[in-house]
C-alpha cells in the first residue's frame, strides 16, 4: 500500500462523497466480478464497500486497484482489502495520467462523485479535463466530476471488460452530457440502464441508474433499459450481458430518457421532430432567465417590509415563485391579493445612483445589507461599487415556469410583473399575441416534448432552460382561442379538461389525429407520473 497522506479536503460538497447502498454494491460486484482470476479498478474508492465485497469474490485471487482522495477513507479500504489490494491515496486523474492503464483492467467498478465544476479543485479539473480530451471530448463549465471518471473507467478496460457504476440520471437526459452518450455508444458493444422509482440518495434529490457495459468498440452500442422500484429489488434481478430490447437511438440528438418510449412513441416523436410544419417555441418566442438578484433576501421583500423601511418608490411589482402563479393569466388582482396576504412580491431595485445620490432610507437599508455581508456573494460582489443595481430588470410579455410539475405552462403578464430567476420571462416575437401564446402552451404536443427535451430530479420535478424551451414544437392555433375560458381551467387545476380543449382547438386543425394526439398524450403521462412518482416516495 502507497504512503497515505493528510488531505485536507473533508467537506462532503467538495468530496462528493455520498456512500452507495450495500445492495446495489452487491449486485455491481456480483454482475461484474464473474471470473477467479480478473483485474479490477475501483477509482473512488470511498471507505471501500465496493473492495470489500469484490475482496469476497475474488478470495485472494486477481488484482484490485483502489484510489481515494482522502487519506482516512485510504486505510479503511486497506483494511477491507486483500494481500491483492492496493490502494492509491490521492487525485485518481493525476494518477491515471501517470500510470496510464489504458485496456488495463478486466472490470471497473464504483460510484463516481458529484462535483460540479466550481467546487472540482482546479489542479484535479485540469487533469479530468486533459484525459477528456485525450479521448476527443470537449469538457466545458458544465462538465461535472462523474463525466471523466466515466471516460477513464472506459478507457481503462481491456476489450471485452465489463463496466458497472452508479451514476446521475443526468447521463440520460442533460445537454452537457450528449457528448459522453456518443462516445459510451461507440465504445461499448452493450450497454444496460438500471433505473429506480425510489431515490437512492434522498438527501441529493438526485436520480440514481446503474450503468452496465460490455467493452467493445461498435457502430452503436445496443442499449436496453430495465427500470425497479428501489435498490432492494436487485436482489432477484439479474440482466443478461447481451438482452437487448430497444432499437438505437440517434445518440447526437436523441436523449436517452427516450428508452422509455414504445417504438410507435419514438416514431412518431421522430416524425414531428422533422415535420417542419410544426413551429418551434424559439420561432414565436424568446425565452430568457428571470432577474438574478444576487440576494433575494435583500432584494424581495413584502409590501409591509418595504413599507416599514420607506422604500416603496423603490419597489418593482415581482412574482418570486412558480406556486405564486395560476392559471394562464396573471390578474392584477391575483399578485394585489398575493401583496395583501404577506407574500414577497416586491423587488427593491436602487437603480445605478451611487452611495452620495441615493436617498437616506435608501442608503440605510443598503449599510443594513453591508453589515449582514449581502454585498460579498459573487454576484453582488461583481457589481461593485453599486452591488445594489440589480441588473436586467424588465418586464416581459408572459412568464414561463422553470421548475414544472405538470407541464410547460406560459402564463400572461398584462401588468407588467417582473419575476426572479425561478421563473423564465418570455418576448413574444412579431405579430404574436402574448395571450394567445399562454393560451396554447398546454396542448399534449408541447407537454409530451417537454418531458422530452427537458430533464427531471429526484424530487419529481422537470426543468426547462430557455434554449431547452425554445426547442420545443409549439404550434399555434388558427383561430383566436378562449383565452379566458382556458384560464378558468387551468385555474380549476383540471389539466386535462385543458388538454383536451386545446388540443381540439389547436393540433387537430394543424394534421394530427386522434390516435397521434392520444400517444403524445401517453407520452407525457408516462414520463410526467415517472418523475412525479419520485416525489411522493
Amino acid at each position: 500500500m502507497e504512503a497515505l497522506i493528510k488531505l485536507p479536503e473533508k467537506d462532503v460538497k467538495y468530496r462528493g462523497g455520498y456512500y452507495t447502498p450495500k445492495a446495489i454494491v452487491d449486485f455491481l460486484c456480483k454482475w461484474a466480478v464473474t471470473e477467479s482470476v480478473m483485474e479490477v479498478l475501483e477509482p473512488s474508492a470511498g471507505d471501500g464497500e465496493f473492495v470489500s465485497a469484490i475482496a469476497e469474490i475474488l478470495k485472494g485471487k486477481g488484482k484490485i486497484t483502489a484510489v481515494e482522495l482522502d487519506a482516512d477513507e485510504a486505510l479503511k479500504i486497506h483494511n477491507r482489502g486483500n494481500e491483492s489490494t492496493e490502494v492509491i491515496c490521492g487525485d485518481f486523474f493525476a494518477w491515471y495520467l501517470q500510470n496510464d492503464s489504458i485496456g488495463s483492467f478486466d472490470a471497473v467498478l464504483g460510484n463516481p462523485p458529484f462535483i460540479r465544476y466550481q467546487q472540482f479543485k482546479e489542479s484535479h479539473r485540469d487533469s479530468a479535463f486533459e484525459l477528456m480530451k485525450m479521448e476527443g471530448l470537449h469538457p466545458t463549465k458544465l462538465t461535472n466530476a462523474w463525466l471523466p471518471f466515466v471516460v477513464a473507467a472506459t478507457r481503462s478496460l481491456k476489450q471485452g471488460g465489463v463496466l458497472g457504476m452508479v451514476l446521475p440520471a443526468e447521463l440520460l437526459q442533460v445537454k452537457y452530457a450528449s457528448e459522453l452518450r456518443r462516445y459510451l455508444a461507440s465504445k461499448y458493444s452493450s450497454l444496460t440502464i438500471v433505473t429506480f422509482r425510489k431515490l437512492v440518495f434522498p438527501q441529493i434529490q438526485q436520480e440514481t441508474i446503474l450503468l452496465l457495459g460490455i467493452r467493445g468498440d461498435s457502430a452503436a452500442a445496443e442499449i436496453s433499459v430495465h427500470e425497479l422500484d428501489g435498490p432492494e429489488e436487485l436482489e432477484a434481478f439479474f440482466p443478461e450481458k447481451d438482452t437487448v430490447v430497444k432499437d438505437n437511438l440517434d445518440h447526437s440528438h436523441e436523449k436517452w430518457t427516450q428508452y422509455y418510449l414504445s417504438q410507435r412513441e419514438l416514431g412518431l416523436i421522430r416524425e414531428i421532430s422533422s415535420f417542419s410544419a410544426f413551429p418551434s417555441l424559439g420561432d414565436v418566442a424568446q425565452v430568457d432567465v428571470g432577474i438574478v438578484t444576487g440576494r433575494n433576501e435583500f432584494f424581495v421583500l413584502t409590501e409591509s417590509e418595504a413599507q416599514e423601511r420607506g422604500l416603496m418608490e423603490w419597489t418593482v411589482p415581482l412574482v418570486g415563485k412558480s406556486s405564486q402563479i395560476r392559471g394562464v393569466v396573471l390578474k392584477e388582482d391575483q399578485w394585489g391579493q398575493m401583496a395583501a396576504s404577506g407574500g414577497k412580491c416586491l423587488l427593491i431595485q436602487l437603480g445605478a445612483s451611487d452611495r452620495n445620490h441615493l436617498s437616506q432610507k435608501a442608503l440605510a437599508y443598503v449599510e443594513y445589507g453591508e453589515r449582514k455581508g449581502f454585498h460579498e456573494g459573487y454576484k453582488c460582489r461583481i457589481r461593485l461599487p453599486n452591488w445594489w443595481n440589480v441588473p436586467s430588470v424588465w418586464s416581459p410579455d408572459a412568464f414561463m415556469l422553470r421548475q414544472i410539475h405538470e407541464g410547460p405552462r406560459i402564463v400572461y403578464n398584462p401588468e407588467n410583473i417582473v419575476c426572479t430567476d425561478t421563473i423564465h420571462r418570455v418576448r413574444t416575437i412579431g405579430q404574436v399575441d402574448a395571450s394567445q401564446l399562454a393560451a396554447a402552451s398546454m396542448n399534449s404536443l408541447t407537454y409530451a416534448f417537454a418531458e422530452i427535451r427537458g430533464r427531471s430530479y429526484g424530487g419529481g420535478v422537470l426543468e426547462l432552460e430557455p434554449t431547452e424551451a425554445e426547442s420545443i414544437p409549439f404550434p399555434m392555433a388558427v383561430h383566436p382561442l378562449d383565452v379566458g375560458f382556458i384560464d378558468q381551467l387551468a385555474r380549476k387545476n383540471s389539466t386535462w379538461q385543458v388538454l383536451d380543449w386545446v388540443d381540439r382547438e389547436v393540433l387537430e386543425p394543424v394534421g394530427l389525429s386522434c390516435a397521434e394526439i392520444g400517444t403524445l398524450r401517453n407520452i407525457w403521462q408516462k414520463l410526467s407520473a415517472r418523475r412525479i412518482c419520485r416525489k411522493r416516495r
